[in-house]
């Protein structure tokens, strides 16, 4: 049976400094993966839409379609209505690029900062998160 004893571990204003805009970054980092995930869902939506509208033009040989905006119905010509999703689609799908390159920066900036704040208080600071 071993005895761990409590070591007091001075932080100075440099530490602490670290340790803020880790919990900042540590964040954002979880605002982007809630953002990435809605953006995924965006796109998965637009792009069933686009299999729908495909399927609809191919059997029923329509000319134009119901698109829900906001609340309202509104009849719009296939082509239109094509041509509106595929230039959504290519927006969320910059969207998304943009996202995970922040998001790789700033796990790159965590990374750093873990290195550097375990090296300094070992055991006694704790910077994973509870769903690693």
């Amino acid at each position: 049976m071993s005895i761990q004893k409590d070591v007091e571990i001075h932080v100075d204003y440099e530490d602490q400094a670290s340790i803020n805009k880790f919990a900042r970054n540590n964040s954002k980092l979880n605002e982007l993966k809630d953002e990435l995930e809605l953006k995924r869902k965006e796109l998965t939506n637009i792009q069933d839409s686009l299999e729908a509208l495909e399927e609809l033009s191919i059997l029923c040989d329509i000319k134009s379609a119901p698109i829900l905006v906001g609340e309202t119905f509104l009849i719009e010509s296939a082509d239109d209505i094509q041509q509106s999703l595929n230039t959504r689609k290519e927006k969320i799908e910059l969207d998304i690029e943009n996202i995970q390159k922040r998001y790789q920066t700033i796990q790159g900036l965590l990374s750093d900062l873990k290195v550097k704040l375990y090296g300094k208080f070992g055991k006694s600071i704790n910077l994973e998160n509870d769903d690693e």
